[in-house]
């Protein structure tokens, strides 16, 4: 048996959340990893008492534990180990003796055979980062028995686009130098990485990987930043992950910078795929700001997993936000290039309008482009879908045969949006 003690300062959290936590936690290892898994909470004799079963209790599991505690409690120390287990006679010269032990929470490793568990006691209540630890225990003792990573993501509200789905090239209009951008600064380090390896061994002294890890789409909404991730998938034959910022962010400490940190995991699973996290700067804004420290942890997350001790290998990361300003300066220099995208120009709206009315004429086109400056590829497609919703009407109450929506009927729909949006 081991026994390690933890002095922590912090508030404590009523019994009632401390369970509901622990259970849930318990639920999502289970469905994870197909196990039936009891967990016990109790309050007896005025302490709080969480046993957990675990499947085993290794050397490396235990050494791999003590560095689960430090990360969430800063001051442990190692009371004792007893000799007869095996699992941590490798530790035996790490042993310290402390008065009092009780005062503070105290983790038990222990086990009897195949019956093995984490049992964590403390007087009163446990604070939160306590039940973050003692949750993390739990989903590190059972890590080495992983479902389908998709599976694990879409848990975590992540959806998954295979590289075989979706549109091309021809859903965009316009935007030519941003296609030209990154054809040449993601497509083709994608689809031809032995070039580029084989460059950076020819000019580096010690070799690196060169090829794009993080990449920013930045610029207002409905430009197209989500679409032209999807295009990108599609050419390089590698799933998308798209990761909406709700899929991220929880009421529970802690619990917001772990589904992302679960999310990079999954996503690194997958053996090479492009995780696509949205609306970015919700998730990290700067430092220089008042921050709260869940947004802190969440930051750090980011930061350690785009460049240092556990950064992503097999997974290129696109940022996309529309408030560039507002993002971490330290998370910028993250990203080996910004792209902007702009709102569309007359020629790409003309253009856009074609995709969504292509029975309309080049100059009707125009005339649409003229009087619909300053809008965005997604409004023009939503009026152009307004037009079609107007139109059906008409014909529905006319009892009409199916036809094309005129020219005025488009024009209309634009002119009343800019009144509507005026008024």
């Amino acid at each position: 048996m081991a026994t390690i003690s933890m002095n922590n300062e912090t508030d404590t959290i009523p019994f009632d959340q401390m369970q509901m936590q622990i259970n849930k936690a318990t639920e999502d290892v289970s469905v994870k990893c197909n196990t039936a898994i009891e967990s016990y909470i109790g309050f007896e004799k005025g302490f709080t008492r969480i046993s957990i079963p675990v499947p085993e209790l290794s050397p490396a599991l235990i050494i791999q534990s003590l560095g689960v505690i430090k990360d969430h409690i800063e001051h442990i120390r190692i009371h004792s180990f007893s000799e007869g287990y095996y699992a941590v006679q490798a530790l035996n010269k790490n042993i310290f003796k402390t008065e009092n032990i009780f005062d503070n929470c105290k983790i038990e490793f222990s086990g009897l055979m195949t019956n093995f568990k984490i049992e964590c006691t403390k007087k009163g209540n446990l604070s939160q980062e306590e039940i973050n630890c003692i949750i993390a225990l739990m989903q590190k003792a059972y890590s080495s028995i992983k479902d389908n990573p998709v599976t694990r993501l879409i848990r975590r509200g992540a959806s998954v686009y295979t590289g075989t789905e979706g549109i091309d090239w021809n859903y965009i209009a316009g935007y030519e130098e941003v296609k030209r951008i990154i054809r040449e600064s993601i497509i083709l380090p994608l689809k031809n990485p032995s070039v580029y390896d084989n460059i950076a061994r020819m000019t580096r002294k010690t070799f690196e990987y060169n090829k794009p890890k993080a990449i920013l789409f930045e610029g207002p909404p409905g430009v197209g930043k989500t679409t032209i991730a999807r295009i990108i998938a599609r050419e390089v034959q590698v799933p998308l992950i798209y990761v909406p910022v709700e899929s991220i962010m929880s009421k529970w400490y802690g619990q917001s910078s772990q589904n992302l940190a679960e999310i990079f995991d999954a996503s690194e699973d997958m053996g090479g795929s492009i995780l696509f996290i949205d609306e970015i700067d919700s998730l990290a804004g700067s430092r220089d700001q008042n921050m709260y420290e869940a947004t802190r942890r969440i930051l750090s997350v980011l930061l350690r997993r785009l460049d240092g001790i556990g950064a992503i290998a097999n997974t290129m990361v696109i940022g996309a936000t529309n408030r560039k300003q507002d993002l971490d300066h330290a998370l910028i220099n993250r990203f080996d290039q910004s792209i902007h995208f702009p709102l569309p120009g007359e020629n790409e709206r003309a253009s856009i309008f074609g995709n969504y009315a292509k029975h309309l004429d080049t100059e009707e086109l125009i005339k649409l482009a003229r009087i619909s400056d300053t809008l965005s590829g997604r409004t023009i497609k939503d009026l152009c879908e307004q037009t079609e919703r107007r139109w059906a009407r008409k014909l529905i109450i006319k009892n009409l045969p199916p036809s094309q929506p005129p020219f005025e009927y488009y024009y209309h729909t634009v002119k009343n949006f800019f009144t509507t949006q005026s008024g």
